[in-house]
């Protein structure tokens, strides 16, 4: 099949029963996609209500359990009875928009033979507000935290079969970990579409917010998932600290084709790395060529945008093209996360407007 074929695309519901369902099972009906089937794991076990074996113009299979199953469990299940070509995720509390199958597809186009494609979520809370939920693809950050939801990914059934699994040992946070294991094998794409809506006060993860938000269990499959994952972690953010360190070294002595090349260097080995791209900007500015160093800061912050430091050296950039009014937002919103930050205050004070 060819890349820019329509491949069969598997949707696995992991499914409790919940009211929810139909809801849920609704959003798939409406799909556009052509060549969808849909998975549903009857993970509340046999109590589980019988569903039609078509929603909408997609055929339905189920996959039954005389036993309660756990997420991971359940969702291994879905994966062992998917037969797409591309996977992905919906859970019974949660809603897909118009056209985000089709919408993974058309970003899988784009993906240069990445194996894991996924998109932005909308998360929407119970007293009415929603927020956008991800960041663009980091590997070291993907080592600290999740900002990809199962439900907003598409990956390739290839992955499974080169042994990416769902650890039944992590009770919650097993896409995160998942993630981690695909990481290993392929880069991933992303593209910042917003056709999923994560209901983020429902469910019973604890993972959310309000009543779905549990701190000490949260923390505990948290630093579980460090400790699986550590030396990865830490062999990473040595190797990419001794190319930006070098990067840094080479840029003091004027070598700005050598720090280029390190700074490369260290993004082909942790791609979307925000201090490698830190670095590269501060290349870019050091010859000249401020546009570049705009995008490459601009990345660096979609990437950590609660990092003061990294939205100052964006303000810095800015301030240098001229654009003022972007400049004083980058420090306005570097303060807030740091109100000491002493030379945040100082430019933001020789910005103020009413000095021009």
């Amino acid at each position: 099949m060819s890349d820019t074929s329509s491949p069969r695309v598997s949707l696995i519901v992991r499914s409790s029963a919940r009211m929810s369902l139909r809801a849920a099972l609704d959003s798939v009906a409406a799909q556009d996609y052509p060549l969808l089937e849909v998975v549903v794991v009857a993970a509340s076990g046999r109590d589980h209500p019988a569903l039609p074996d078509r929603i909408g113009a997609h055929p339905l299979r189920m996959v039954q359990s005389d036993v309660r199953l756990s997420r991971p469990q359940a969702a291994n299940a879905g994966l062992d009875a998917a037969r797409g070509d591309w996977i992905t995720f919906l859970d019974d509390d949660d809603l897909l928009l118009s056209g985000h199958v089709s919408g993974l597809d058309a970003a899988r186009r784009n993906a240069r033979g990445a194996r894991l494609i996924y998109t932005l979520a909308l998360g929407r809370f119970a007293d009415g507000h929603t927020e956008t939920w991800g960041r663009p693809y980091a590997l070291s950050e993907l080592y600290e935290r999740n900002f990809i939801h199962l439900s907003t990914a598409l990956f390739a059934r290839s992955l499974v079969a080169d042994g990416c699994r769902f650890d039944e040992a992590f009770e919650i946070m097993q896409d995160w970990d998942f993630f981690l294991q695909c990481a290993q094998l392929t880069p991933f794409h992303f593209e910042p579409r917003q056709t999923f809506e994560w209901r983020v006060d429902l469910g019973t993860s604890g993972t959310g917010v309000g009543g779905n938000r549990d701190a000490a269990r949260f923390a505990r499959f948290r630093d579980a998932i460090y400790a699986k994952w550590g030396a990865r972690r830490q062999a990473l953010a040595a190797r990419v600290k001794q190319l930006v360190d070098d990067a840094t070294a080479k840029l003091r002595l004027g070598d700005f084709d050598g720090a280029e090349a390190r700074c490369n260097e260290a993004l082909a080995v942790s791609p979307g790395d925000p201090w490698a791209l830190n670095s590269l900007a501060l290349v870019y500015r050091s010859t000249g060529r401020l546009r570049d160093a705009e995008l490459a800061q601009t990345h660096a912050v979609a990437v950590r945008p609660n990092n003061p430091s990294l939205l100052y050296n964006l303000a810095e950039i800015h301030r240098a093209r001229g654009d003022l009014a972007r400049a004083r937002g980058c420090l306005q919103r570097a303060l807030e996360l740091a109100p000491d930050f002493a030379s945040a205050q100082t430019m933001l004070a020789a910005l103020d407007p009413r000095r021009e």
